[in-house]
């Protein structure tokens, strides 16, 4: 609290000494006597004596009094208030200066100045040149500032470093967020985000605080999101297809011999040697890399050859002949024969026709020509004789011989009947179970499936299958016995070529080549048993050859019964011995052909089945 007064100067008397009447003389002669006492009258009353209105005059000449000026508070921030109050008295002015002018004798103002300031108080009294002054200062506390808060460089790579650079003013505690604390007041400090991080740096003063952001941007680093073979090995000269897919980049280059690629796609590939392929990605963000190795293998079918050539003869589990063809990734890689058959040639597969079989009744459901699971009767019409306790067998059922029909019928054996007529001879056939109700290995359904299929189809069955297989697979050979009257579950010849193409379409999703044959669901389904929790009444397979699982034409070996590879693993052995199969898990199959019996071609499967994986694997 600041406080100031003042008083004005004392009077100076006049030049003529006032004197009382005790300093006149008085035994005067008369009229002199009447003249000094005239004269001592006026004297006195210029002195202010003689009554009242003396005592008025002096008040009139006494000086300005400043009682009391002052501010509250005397310490702001810029532009807060303050209050100034002040009290004067024998006054006819007062101005307050600057900014306030005139102002009553007593009274109180408020100021917000920007900058310290003394403000002067001055009180003026009627006599024009008596003053007094008073003076108070409102100091202004400086507030803190931030003159200059950097980056640099504004935006780094993963892993990079910013350095901030920054500068204040009257500050007396200076921070940055984001961990890093107290600093000084002028500096700077590097520092590595792992992502895009916007940094506050504020800075403390007495009069208050300022701030100031930057952003560090961390650009993304490239992005390889794939990058791989469509093969892990191959012969010499074999193609492979090199694929990838990247993002956040402006260069992409691939090692050794690719060079310069675009973002994203895919190449084909034939080395001649195990080859690692690094594919680096470049992008503001950084560089990325991946590899990719495709193994150039060299078969070596010695061993295989031996153990087929060790089923010729004429002994117990022996053959008079054999065809075998392997293909690995859709590339045949291994044919031979021995004995009494020969490369190229057509046989009969017995019940190896099933699942090309099932495979063009698959087609028609896929364009929605049949539906598996609504009942035969819904296509049959009045084509034949549908029996009542035959109204609820649906086309899935005859495929997965859970039907309830036997095994066979004379008319399978008779090339001179038609396949309605054969259809009409097996729907008499009773029943051995209620349909739905078991599991019974049965030719007899097999063909009526066909027949079903055909009225679907509305074209016989030979043209029907050719269409949804023969053609869009490029089967040369394939053919069923018996023109009209052909047996769908187990009258087909065929070579070994043409049943790996077959085979390689399931394997590839129902694909060969552009064209789809089968849709990937339907190609999918006949990896999944479809025997379920029924019983088992017949199967025409021995008891430990390991085939559990049956769906839509195929057999599904169990688990354990092909160590080396996760499967699955499916086959269709015929009656003859003719024995195909797949492995899902390897990507490969085989058609191994003779004619003797199921067994014989079964165990020759199992005894081959770990020489091929062992080259496979190699």
């Amino acid at each position: 609290m600041q406080r100031s007064a003042a008083t004005g100067p004392n009077e100076r008397r006049p030049a003529a000494s006032c004197r009382s009447n005790k300093d006149v003389p008085m035994p005067l002669i008369p009229a002199v006597r009447f003249a000094a006492a005239l004269a001592l009258l006026t004297t006195i009353s210029a002195c202010g004596g003689g009554g009242g209105g003396g005592g008025e005059d002096r008040a009139a000449t006494a000086a300005p009094v400043v009682r009391s000026f002052a501010a509250n508070p005397t310490s702001v921030l810029p532009g807060t208030a303050a209050t100034l109050s002040w009290d004067a008295a024998n006054v006819t002015s007062v101005r307050i200066e600057p900014g306030l002018g005139e102002r009553a004798a007593q009274g109180s103002a408020t100021v917000r100045p920007l900058l310290t300031t003394t403000y002067t108080l001055t009180a003026t009294n009627s006599a024009g040149t008596r003053s007094a002054s008073a003076q108070v200062t409102v100091t202004v506390l400086p507030a803190a500032r931030v003159d200059s808060f950097t980056a640099n460089p504004a935006a780094v790579a993963e892993g990079g470093s910013s350095e901030l650079q920054w500068t204040t003013s009257d500050a007396t505690l200076v921070s940055i967020d984001n961990g890093v604390g107290p600093v000084p007041a002028d500096g700077s400090l590097t520092l590595s985000p792992a992502t895009t991080t916007t940094y506050r740096l504020t800075a403390t003063g007495l009069g208050g605080s300022d701030s100031r952001e930057v952003t560090v941007t961390v650009l993304p680093p490239p992005a390889i999101t794939s990058f791989g073979l469509s093969l892990a090995s191959v012969q010499a000269g074999e193609p492979a297809t090199l694929s990838w897919a990247t993002r956040e980049t402006t260069e992409v280059r691939i090692e050794p011999g690719l060079g310069a690629q675009p973002a994203s796609g895919s190449l084909s590939v034939s080395p001649t040697a195990t080859t690692t392929y690094r594919l680096t990605a470049t992008g503001p963000g950084g560089v990325r890399t991946a590899e990719a190795t495709l193994k150039v293998v060299s078969y070596d079918w010695t061993e295989l050859s031996a153990a087929l050539d060790s089923y010729l003869g004429s002994g117990e589990g022996q053959v008079d002949g054999y065809i075998f063809a392997l293909e690995i990734r859709g590339r045949t890689v291994f044919e031979r024969a021995g004995g009494n058959l020969r490369k190229g040639m057509r046989i009969p597969i017995a019940s190896a026709s099933k699942a090309p079989s099932a495979a063009a009744i698959l087609a028609l459901a896929d364009q929605g020509l049949l539906d598996l699971d609504a009942p035969v009767s819904t296509y049959i019409g009045s084509a034949i004789s549908w029996p009542l306790d035959k109204a609820t067998i649906t086309t899935r059922m005859l495929l997965n011989h859970s039907s309830g029909l036997p095994f066979g019928s004379a008319c399978l054996e008779d090339d001179t009947t038609t396949l309605q007529a054969c259809a009409q001879e097996i729907a008499n056939l009773p029943l051995n179970f209620p349909p739905g109700a078991a599991f019974f290995y049965s030719g007899a359904g097999y063909q009526l499936a066909g027949f079903v299929a055909q009225q679907a189809a509305g074209i016989p069955w030979t043209q029907l299958f050719q269409q949804r297989i023969g053609t869009p697979l490029g089967l040369a050979g394939f053919s069923y016995v018996g023109n009209d009257n052909p047996r769908i579950g187990g009258g087909a010849l065929s070579d070994t070529s043409d049943y790996l193409r077959i085979t390689r379409m399931f394997l590839d999703g129902g694909r060969a080549g552009d064209a789809t044959v089968l849709s990937e669901q339907s190609a999918a389904s006949v990896t999944g048993s479809q025997i379920g929790a029924r019983p088992v009444l017949f199967k025409p397979v021995a008891p430990d050859s390991g085939l559990d699982g049956y769906s839509n034409g195929w057999w599904i070996s169990a688990a354990d019964a092909h160590p080396g590879s996760a499967g699955p693993e499916l086959s269709d052995p015929g009656l003859f011995g003719a024995t195909p199969w797949m492995d899902f898990d390897k990507d490969y199959s085989a058609a191994l052909w003779m004619v003797e019996g199921t067994d014989t071609g079964v165990d020759m499967w199992r005894a081959i089945r770990p020489l091929i994986l062992e080259q496979i694997d190699q």
